[in-house]
């Protein structure tokens, strides 16, 4: 049990310093937990806690999130972002998916193992 609780703790760790490289930042703060979010004001990320580290979909689910959100980090400006931030609902959540696509695509240019997991766990949920 407890090399279990090793393996699941080195996980979480080399994510921790995964996200942080990805994003150029050490400021933020990054904890795990039931949902996956990110604050308000980008300074903490809260990923879904992996409890079994042989499931392969959840551990695609947690390194794609956590690939996804450093991109946002790396490549987003909030300040330009909620400048051009169009109005209603519908528009401003379509701007969000077209922000977060602009983020993973140039992750997955300029980082090959973002593209494996990004691929591999988009391939995954589309499998069903």
């Amino acid at each position: 049990m407890q090399k279990k609780q090793d393996h699941l703790e080195k996980f979480k760790t080399a994510i921790i310093s995964t996200i942080k490289s990805i994003s150029n930042r050490n400021d933020i703060e990054i904890n795990f937990g039931k949902t996956a979010e990110v604050s308000s004001d980008n300074k903490s990320i809260t990923l879904p806690n992996p409890q079994i580290l042989n499931d392969n979909t959840q551990i695609l689910k947690t390194r794609a999130f956590a690939d996804t959100e450093s991109l946002k980090l790396r490549y987003s400006n909030l300040k330009i972002l909620k400048n051009f931030e169009p109005t209603g609902n519908v528009n401003k959540k379509l701007y969000k998916i077209a922000e977060k696509i602009r983020c993973e695509k140039l992750g997955m240019e300029n980082f090959k193992g973002i593209k494996n997991n990004l691929e591999s766990y988009y391939f995954e949920i589309n499998a069903d």
